[in-house]
């Protein structure tokens, strides 16, 4: 599949074999060197990409004349102790059925582009396809506009925790087979700096539903419905 990119001609995107485990490693490098803050991203050895790779359709990478310029990863992680569901609080029976968007990464040059928000989308689909009911994922509040493509695509934030290495991590979550009819009861915005604020609404049953970005910085819109 080939898709448009502004004032970048065309690129592909396909599903990646394990000979591309050198390319891989290589955006990874260029991505970890460009970091504004080491926490947004957590990077991965060769072994974490071969295994990654011996599940079908599991990477998606997007390529162009000079290279891979994007991957996304998903992972299944049945009743593994870092299941986000877990997380969640997600019955065992319905842990099963969680797939992971473990992670998503846009060459510094091809960024503004979509390509998080098209990956993603892509391997929704995939996820679907695949049979499995809930998709999770974490995302640095460091991090606020990749926060914003992926609530774009459907995710909320259900949760809020310190994860490996004691980062904070949002926890997103999508029920695929769920299609949500109910009216927003209240709404409260608060900056994505605030932490503390945010664990008390999410233990008050709110969730994230989206972000706005202002001189002051961002701010994450939550929700109970």
């Amino acid at each position: 599949m080939t898709i448009p990119l502004i004032d970048t001609g065309m690129v592909e995107m396909k599903f990646l074999q394990a000979g591309a485990l050198p390319d891989l490693m290589s955006l990874q490098n260029v991505i970890a060197a460009n970091l504004p803050c080491p926490e947004i991203f957590m990077l991965h050895d060769d072994m974490y990409f071969l295994e990654a790779l011996r599940l079908e359709r599991s990477i998606i990478g997007v390529t162009t004349e000079e290279g891979l310029i994007a991957y996304s990863i998903i992972r299944i992680p049945g009743l593994a102790d870092d299941n986000l569901g877990k997380d969640l609080f997600l019955p065992q029976g319905e842990q099963m059925k969680v797939a992971h968007l473990q992670a998503v990464a846009v060459h510094p040059a091809y960024r503004g582009n979509g390509l998080q928000r098209k990956l993603t989308s892509a391997h929704l689909r995939v996820i679907e396809e695949m049979g499995y009911e809930h998709v999770c994922c974490t995302v640095s509040p460091k991090n606020p506009l990749s926060l914003a493509n992926i609530l774009s695509c459907g995710l909320v934030i259900e949760g809020l925790c310190p994860k490996l290495q004691g980062w904070w991590r949002y926890i997103l979550h999508k029920n695929i087979n769920f299609i949500d009819m109910d009216v927003c009861r209240s709404e409260i915005k608060i900056p994505i700096s605030d932490i503390e604020g945010q664990l008390d609404l999410l233990k008050k049953g709110f969730k994230g539903v989206k972000i706005a970005f202002a001189h002051e910085g961002a701010e994450v819109f939550y929700a109970k419905f």
